[in-house]
């Protein structure tokens, strides 16, 4: 497990929630790659654990999914640098996927790219205590 999944060890007796915000005014391709980029993240960095293989009743089986809900909310493009900002700030865990990384064909290129000009943030993912998430994001609306 990664060490940012470590100081949330503590954290484990008390709830613990996820959620997605996206950029409201992204076409709905965009919406649906960055909520896949950041779910794919953040299972990555074993924040969202996964469940077991279950059988269905033909007996074919279906491979574990995530067993945490994941919520995808909706903000302003000029919001999402302060929500960022925010969580950071509550020690929550925060993965974003930004203009940089959509924009590049390989890592060591989205490197360059985070150096090289201002970050525009498509879309974060939030994890940490329940109450903490909830404080952040509980006047967003789900994305529609």
């Amino acid at each position: 497990m990664s060490e940012s999944v470590t100081k949330y060890e503590a954290e484990r007796e008390r709830p613990c929630k996820c959620v997605l915000i996206v950029d409201d005014s992204l076409p709905r391709w965009l919406i649906a790659n960055t909520a896949a980029v950041l779910g794919v993240a953040l299972g990555a960095h074993g924040y969202i654990a996964r469940g077991p293989d279950l059988p269905d009743r033909e007996g074919s089986i279906h491979l574990g999914i995530g067993t945490m809900p994941l919520p995808i909310l909706v903000a302003s493009a000029t919001d999402l640098p302060t929500l960022r900002q925010k969580a950071l700030a509550a020690d929550l865990a925060v993965v974003d996927f930004n203009t940089a990384a959509q924009e590049s064909r390989t890592y060591p290129e989205y490197e360059q790219r985070l150096m090289a000009a201002e970050i525009g943030y498509l879309g974060i993912a939030l994890f940490g205590p329940s109450f903490t998430v909830t404080s952040i994001t509980g006047n967003l609306k789900s994305l529609r």
